[in-house]
């Protein structure tokens, strides 16, 4: 099987498997429906505000792991063929496909979260310690300043700048598709950078001071 045929068996398994929104899943099993709470996304942040850490923090981790699958299918076709696995394009494609499939999914009527927990599951692929690091930063940023929008972007900024400097000029495609995922994930937040800057951007609290 030549090997643009891979990619394009990749990239479309991938968008189909972005189509699985855990936040919409996991609001079905708490008998709601996420998209009619809170800002009406679905997606970590806004499960995080309605349903509370724990379910929030399974959310993430579905969606990260939704984003992580696909690269191990692309290498499953491989196997046995003529690919180096350094080569970073199937994971870039597939990780792509994902987001794409995530933020405009065409069984949920193209009503889709904003990309951020599957571009941290690709990005754990590719440097699992720059991404912790970077999520650690992010979630410290979160608890302090409690703007979602701003600590998922120092998630998702951080390790994929440094991946981008890594790979220098030696990938340039996957350079691209890193730097398409990160646009995607901007324009999926158009509306939070505009309350941001009109400073009615919602707060995320994660802990809650007790009344006395």
């Amino acid at each position: 099987m030549a090997l643009w045929l891979r990619i394009t068996i990749t990239a479309v398994v991938s968008y189909f498997i972005g189509n699985v929104n855990f936040a919409l899943v996991l609001s079905r099993l708490k008998h709601g429906d996420i998209r009619n709470s809170g800002s009406g996304n679905p997606g970590t942040m806004n499960v995080v505000r309605t349903y509370g850490k724990i379910v929030g923090a399974l959310c993430l981790i579905l969606d990260a792991f939704k984003a992580a699958v696909p690269a191990f299918f692309f290498w499953w076709l491989c196997a046995g063929e003529m690919y180096d696995v350094s080569d970073k394009l199937g994971l870039y494609v597939s990780g792509l496909s994902v987001v794409v499939g995530h933020i405009f999914p065409v069984c949920l009527k193209f009503r889709g979260g904003k990309g951020i927990a599957c571009i941290i599951g690709v990005a754990l692929l590719a440097h699992p310690l720059v991404t912790l690091i970077a999520f650690a930063a992010g979630l410290i940023f979160l608890i302090v300043v409690k703007i979602g929008a701003l600590s998922s972007f120092i998630m998702i900024f951080v390790p994929n700048i440094y991946e981008a400097a890594v790979l220098g000029g030696s990938q340039p495609v996957c350079s691209w598709l890193i730097f398409a995922m990160l646009t995607l994930a901007v324009i999926a937040h158009h509306a939070n950078i505009v309350r941001l800057f009109s400073g009615t951007e919602n707060l995320t609290v994660l802990f809650k001071k007790k009344k006395r």
